[in-house]
């Protein structure tokens, strides 16, 4: 199925920011949410597409309204966990709970169920697939979590790149949608995520979705709130009033976020307008019609 799928990793950058680069200590949800969701649902509606969006649980019971009106305006709301942790370092059980809260919140929330999950940080690897068994319990019909290629932080080598619909070992079923990665000079590159479209040329942003169009392969954009904002952001103001905090690290900080980031508008802009687009709940039920049907294979690390 050769289309594309925007994905919104629906979380605050300050919550975050303060969270990861404030000596683990959360600040409170600042007022830029608003903002990059209408900038977001304003290109969307001009484009006449439809996304994904993988709302994080802390956020949406802080702002349940807001996710209201992006399911109102037609986009699909998936689950980006409850709290932005790493779903690989927590014991079975509190991973799994992690996502029946978040799962319950986001429904009461929007009066229906959700289909679909992406994990914090991509953190389902080869040692937690058992969270696609906890998927599957709830009635999910797909996951967008598996990086298929080992990074430092996340991915698993050598597995399958193409949307499959896997038989699980506790007797589901589950689509996975992994994330794109292509092969450029020899070497296999992730090229589809905010971070990776912030950097890249435009030039090179539209080669490479155009390659993957003739290779007839499906593309997994990922982006943030925060990429779509031309407000400079400032990690000092994302610190709680009692962390520490270096002036210099501060400033490498600021001059890596903003880098570039001006540029996220228009070439994701650029993209909608020449791609089709489907979201990801259209993507896994053409795969559960018309994919492969495989058995989840077993990872080594």
């Amino acid at each position: 199925m050769n289309s594309r799928t925007l994905s919104i990793d629906w979380e605050d950058f300050g919550q975050l920011g303060g969270l990861y680069h404030g000596h683990g200590l959360t600040a409170p949800v600042g007022g830029a949410i608003e903002r990059q969701t209408e900038i977001i649902l304003d290109m969307l509606d001009e484009a006449g597409v439809k996304a994904t969006f993988f709302v994080l649980g802390v956020l949406a019971g802080d702002r349940p309204e807001l996710v209201r009106i992006i399911h109102k305006r037609g986009h699909e709301i998936g689950l980006h966990g409850h709290r932005h942790v790493l779903m690989s370092k927590l014991p079975r059980e509190q991973a799994r709970e992690d996502l029946k809260t978040s799962y319950k919140l986001v429904t009461d929330i929007i009066g229906e169920k959700v289909h679909g999950y992406r994990a914090p940080f991509f953190s389902i690897d080869a040692a937690n697939l058992h969270m696609l068994d906890a998927m599957a319990e709830i009635g999910l019909t797909y996951d967008s979590s598996i990086f298929p290629k080992k990074m430092s932080r996340y991915g698993i080598a050598g597995f399958e790149q193409e949307d499959r619909l896997y038989e699980l070992p506790e007797g589901g079923e589950l689509v996975e949608l992994p994330l794109t990665v292509s092969r450029y000079l020899g070497r296999t590159w992730p090229v589809s995520g905010g971070g990776y479209i912030r950097l890249m040329p435009r030039f090179l942003v539209n080669r490479v979705f155009r390659d993957l169009s003739g290779s007839g392969k499906p593309a997994m954009i990922y982006m943030h709130p925060y990429e779509f904002d031309s407000s400079p952001i400032d990690i000092a103001a994302n610190y709680p009033a009692t962390a520490r905090r270096s002036t210099a690290r501060v400033a490498y900080l600021n001059f890596r976020w903003n880098l570039f980031r001006r540029s996220v508008p228009r070439k994701i802009a650029g993209l909608l307008k020449e791609h089709k687009f489907i979201t990801c709940l259209e993507r896994a039920n053409h795969v559960k019609e018309h994919g492969v049907r495989s058995k989840l294979p077993v990872c080594a690390e």
